[in-house]
């Protein structure tokens, strides 16, 4: 390795930590959930209002639950469950589907970037 080659690796090591916290700082507090039936909106509801939805899709019923700004799945008819196991969303662009039974869910809020960014 060359003298260059060493003061490129340092100035990259130094300059990593300060482009980390540039682009991939948390995004901003979730203010509403948009809920979706496949491409149709159904509802757009605050996240500050504690409840529990309950939305048919094309298999069944799917439970949804806001509590404390956040908000979940916690009952959905299809087999992997991957949706419930994903747990509690809260921040602008986080998203989870129940895949089989068409039902999405994405918050929205201040952040920089919504779900369809990612």
């Amino acid at each position: 390795m060359t003298r260059a080659d060493i003061s490129l690796l340092l100035i990259t090591l130094v300059a990593l930590p300060f482009v980390y916290l540039h682009y991939w700082q948390a995004a901003g507090v979730g203010t509403t959930v948009r809920i979706l039936r496949g491409e149709t909106l159904l509802r757009e509801l605050p996240l500050n209002k504690d409840q529990e939805i309950t939305i048919e899709g094309n298999l069944g019923l799917s439970h949804l639950q806001i509590q404390n700004g956040k908000i979940r799945f916690t009952d959905s008819p299809c087999s992997g469950k991957v949706c419930i196991h994903k747990g509690w969303l809260s921040h602008s662009g986080d998203f989870n589907a129940c895949l089989p039974n068409r039902i999405s869910i994405e918050i929205l809020g201040q952040g920089k970037f919504d779900s369809m960014n990612f």
